[in-house]
């Protein structure tokens, strides 16, 4: 907890810096081995930054302060990696804090990225607090969703806001089946004359395959070798699943007996299997991605909202 913007004492900077026993104020100049300085490529704020490095220092110059580093997010970001926020303070024993303002998203742009990574080798108690959003990316056409967060560095997460895992893409219609016609010979009156009749002559003239002689002589068909032939139509795109800037897509409609793609999945949701054909069933829709990976690193405490599951 930060020392107090009020009345303050050593027994608070003791507390605040884990002292125990008489420490003097030459012991907590900012730079010391207590009160920290951060990196040159830690882009966090220093908590303490009140704290003078040398010269006259009091007790005053400690209200409001706090023992850590802190990275506020005021504005929308993607991909974002906590260890490139604390650079070389990530893996310091010293405490940091990610916060992300109300009314701020963090997205993933692809479903291998998070909105928010804790990689290994991070030191320190690391706390992050959303009070905005954090999104996952959405599956493509029968692909799974991505992931919100993950963690693989011991961390607290207390989430106030909304995290949510990408959905998962919908599956592919099934394959249909339908047959069309390929005609030979002549439309309109007569036969043709190497037909010695409207029943016989296709197989011979043409071979290969099941030809009939279709119509009666004096209709439109007389004489004309028809040919059934069997085709394959392939089954509507699945739909895309909600996520970071994506909305869930509607499935494809399918043709000639094929079935319709699946809708993509919600925030958190599985895609829809895509509609069966008369010829094949149609594919499962991609799995949503996880709203917490790397949840046995994580003390999770929810306050808001989470959409999908945990691994």
């Amino acid at each position: 907890m930060a020392v107090g913007t009020g009345t303050a004492s050593m027994g608070d900077i003791r507390t605040e810096w884990g002292r125990s026993g008489a420490i003097s104020m030459s012991e907590m100049y900012r730079g010391g081995s207590h009160v920290l300085s951060k990196a040159s490529d830690n882009t966090g704020t220093n908590d303490a930054a009140s704290v003078p490095t040398s010269g006259v220092i009091s007790i005053d110059d400690f209200r409001g302060t706090a023992k850590g580093f802190t990275f506020t997010f005021t504005a929308t970001a993607t991909d974002q990696n906590a260890s490139t926020l604390f650079g070389d303070d990530f893996d310091l024993n010293y405490p940091k804090n990610i916060v992300i303002n109300s009314g701020v998203e963090l997205g993933a742009t692809s479903t291998t990225e998070e909105a928010l990574e804790v990689p290994s080798g991070g030191a320190g108690t690391i706390t992050i607090t959303n009070n905005g959003t954090l999104s996952g990316a959405g599956g493509a056409a029968g692909a799974d969703g991505g992931d919100a967060f993950e963690a693989a560095t011991t961390c607290i997460f207390i989430n106030n806001g909304t995290v949510r895992a990408g959905g998962g893409g919908g599956g592919i219609g099934g394959n249909g089946s339908y047959t069309s016609y390929v005609y030979y010979g002549q439309t309109g009156g007569g036969l043709p004359s190497w037909v010695s009749s409207c029943t016989q002559g296709c197989s011979a003239r043409f071979g290969g395959g099941t030809w009939t002689c279709v119509g009666f002589c004096g209709s439109s068909e007389c004489g004309n070798c028809r040919k059934t032939v069997t085709n394959t139509s392939t089954g509507g795109a699945g739909g895309v699943g909600a996520g970071y800037n994506q909305s869930g897509g509607t499935g494809a409609s399918g043709s000639n007996n094929a079935g319709n793609g699946g809708d993509g999945g919600s925030y958190g949701a599985s895609g829809s299997t895509g509609a069966n054909g008369n010829s094949s069933n149609g594919a499962a829709g991609g799995a949503a991605g996880k709203y917490l990976r790397g949840s046995s690193f994580v003390t999770f405490t929810n306050n808001g909202t989470a959409q999908g599951g945990t691994a």
